[in-house]
């Protein structure tokens, strides 16, 4: 089994490392990386919700990362246990917000922190 890039996001300064567990930060350096680079906010996208998404944030939350999740940039097999898991992590672990208020967030960091 095997995964590419998609061409929307080939870019010579990105990162990409394999993951063997459901949360991006178990057994990967991207701790390291992120800490070593003054991090102070996680944005988690991808699927499936109340899988990978729901580890990655609560490990994100426990390393001290602010957290936010854009609702339209998640997704699950099911929507019960999307829609269970993104209200459980924004009461307890993350900011659930649009995908709009990110953007306007990434806006107002200095161009080098984007």
């Amino acid at each position: 089994m095997g995964a590419r890039v998609v061409d929307e996001l080939q870019d010579p300064s990105y990162i990409f490392f394999p993951k063997c567990a459901p949360s991006i930060f178990f057994n990967t350096p991207l701790s390291t990386g992120l800490i070593r680079h003054g991090t102070d906010t996680v944005i988690v996208t991808g699927a499936n919700t109340s899988g990978c998404i729901r580890a990655s944030v609560i490990d994100s939350f426990s390393y001290g990362f602010r957290t936010m999740v854009p609702v339209e940039c998640v997704r699950d097999l099911e929507e019960g246990p999307h829609w269970a898991n993104l209200k459980d992590v924004d009461r307890r672990y993350a900011d659930v917000v649009s995908l709009n208020e990110v953007l306007d967030y990434l806006k107002t960091l200095p161009p080098n922190e984007r």
